[in-house]
């Protein structure tokens, strides 16, 4: 054999021996491949089988979002009602940050309603309280046990406010006529009748007072009068007609006030002889202002209080007390009417 028969054997060896060893072992007939993840029932998935999982995981996403969201509006909703019906289960279910924050807001509302008071004027503060009683007519009671009683002092300063507001009507050309001309009585009417009132009202309080002390009752009486001396008068009757009725319902007090003092005479109690000749000259002043309107009044003063400072009328049985009239000496001379 020759050196190139030898050489050409050696490659077909090798060639052999390279195709029989590296070549891939054949697999046996009753061979299994290991299962895989994406195989169903020991088989690989079909691709409408994955769009059918797909599709289905979808569903079920949605499902549970639908189902989520309609809790959540249902929990709402029922909240919602919770929160209409009891305001403190709501409130105590919230954070405590929050119901501290509320209760904040609460407080900043409550503000004192003596401080809001404390900003009205006494016009804006009497209107305040009138329209409160109107509308609530059982607070009237409960108002009036609350309030101090009038006194002459407190009353006169009312009454002079008003006397004010009626002379800063008046035309500063005609303050120092006698009479004030009829055009201007409507624009003074409603002055006038407020003040007109006011007297009249008070003069009513203290004479109605079963515990009122006589001195004090003719005092206001005093008083009253000379403010209705001041009022203006008018060319027309017809507008002096408001002066005219104040004065009736004044003399209409004047007697009982004097009732009233010799009532308690009776009772026991003694006036000095200085307070009832006071009362007797202002009864005498006013009868002057008047031009003879307090007749009447005089005369039943006469009767039954003039005894005491020695006018001629004697003491009537029903004003004389009981045990006084022989230990007192009635006085001989007679007050200047």
């Amino acid at each position: 054999m020759s050196h190139s028969q030898n050489s050409l054997f050696r490659q077909q060896q090798q060639l052999y021996r390279s195709s029989h060893y590296l070549s891939k072992p054949k697999q046996p007939a009753h061979y299994t491949p290991p299962q895989d993840t994406s195989t169903v029932h020991g088989r690989k998935r079909r691709q409408s089988e994955d769009e059918d999982m797909i599709f289905s995981e979808n569903t079920n996403t949605i499902t549970t979002s639908s189902s989520s969201s309609s809790s959540s509006s249902s929990s709402s909703s029922s909240r919602g009602r919770n929160n209409s019906g009891s305001g403190s289960a709501v409130s105590a279910s919230l954070p405590i940050e929050e119901r501290i924050k509320r209760n904040r807001q609460d407080t900043v509302k409550e503000f004192p309603i003596q401080k809001l008071l404390a900003t009205l004027d006494k016009e804006t503060l009497i209107d305040l309280i009138s329209n409160l009683v109107d509308s609530n007519p059982q607070l009237q009671s409960e108002i009036d046990a609350q309030l101090p009683e009038p006194t002459i002092n407190s009353v006169t300063l009312v009454i002079t406010e008003l006397e004010r507001k009626l002379t800063d009507l008046i035309p500063a050309e005609s303050k120092t006529d006698d009479r004030l001309e009829d055009k201007n009585y409507e624009r003074l009417k409603p002055a006038l009748t407020s003040l007109v009132s006011a007297v009249l009202e008070y003069a009513d309080h203290f004479c109605n007072r079963s515990d009122e002390f006589p001195g004090t009752i003719f005092s206001y009486l005093h008083y009253a009068t000379c403010v209705i001396h001041r009022l203006p008068e008018w060319n027309s009757k017809e507008h002096n007609q408001l002066k005219q009725d104040a004065y009736e319902t004044l003399l209409t007090f004047w007697k009982k006030a004097i009732d009233i003092a010799a009532s308690k005479l009776q009772q026991g109690k003694i006036y000095g002889q200085q307070v009832v000749t006071e009362w007797a000259k202002q009864l005498s002043y006013h009868d002057t202002e008047t031009h003879g309107l307090f007749e009447k009044p005089i005369q039943q003063f006469t009767d039954r209080l003039g005894w005491i400072i020695g006018l001629d009328s004697q003491p009537t049985p029903d004003s004389q007390p009981h045990n006084h009239s022989h230990n007192r000496t009635i006085p001989t001379y007679l007050p200047r009417w």
